[in-house]
């Protein structure tokens, strides 16, 4: 693989982000998304000049050709993580005909991509995929990766969320809270609470 190889790969990603953004533009009541998938969303501008500063650098000639060739890997894990993310989004934002019901419990729902992963996830893993490769300076802009690490540090902590339950006693783990009435059952697993609605 040459380093042209590897800038396309970065070019494909720039558009993979490109398309995100239009998607999310195109949702009309953004009241409907989830909180943390809204503030993803949101990073999405500076995900894609952070990527597109790789076409001044490539102009450049900066770096050599052999250091884009050895920042391949970092550069495919970061195109496919974009590729997920630019999925979940798909799916997860709400449909532009669905009721104020329905609404509601796509805004409760966590959606996960086809690997599993949240959106924050996916985030998270971009963000270190695009630390890697301004580190080998196939990148810059380190001042929108700084406000993408200050999100990700927000939604999306390293340890995870201990909730009180009705005794006041910390409860860590997943939470199971099963319903035999005709209501909505609860799920909670790690940090993330799941409302499922009944049928």
């Amino acid at each position: 693989m040459s380093a042209k190889d590897v800038f396309d790969l970065v070019l494909g990603a720039i558009e993979i982000i490109k398309i995100s953004i239009e998607i999310y533009k195109a949702v009309q009541d953004k009241s409907g998304i989830p909180e943390k998938l809204r503030k993803v969303s949101e990073k999405l501008p500076s995900l894609l000049e952070i990527l597109r500063s790789a076409e001044a650098q490539y102009k450049a000639g900066q770096p050599d050709d052999q250091a884009w060739i050895t920042a391949r890997s970092d550069v495919q894990h970061c195109e496919e993580a974009c590729k997920d993310l630019q999925s979940l989004l798909k799916s997860a934002y709400p449909k532009a005909d669905a009721n104020k019901v329905d609404r509601f419990f796509k805004s409760a729902e966590t959606v996960l991509s086809g690997k599993g992963k949240t959106a924050e996830q996916l985030l998270a893993d971009i963000y270190e995929h695009l630390k890697l490769l301004i580190d080998r300076r196939i990148l810059t802009n380190t001042t929108l990766l700084q406000e993408i690490k200050k999100t990700v540090d927000e939604i999306f902590p390293k340890s995870g969320i201990t909730q009180n339950n009705t005794h006041g006693t910390n409860v860590a783990g997943d939470q199971n809270f099963n319903n035999t009435g005709s209501g909505h059952q609860i799920n909670g697993q790690g940090s993330t609470v799941n409302f499922n609605k009944s049928t």
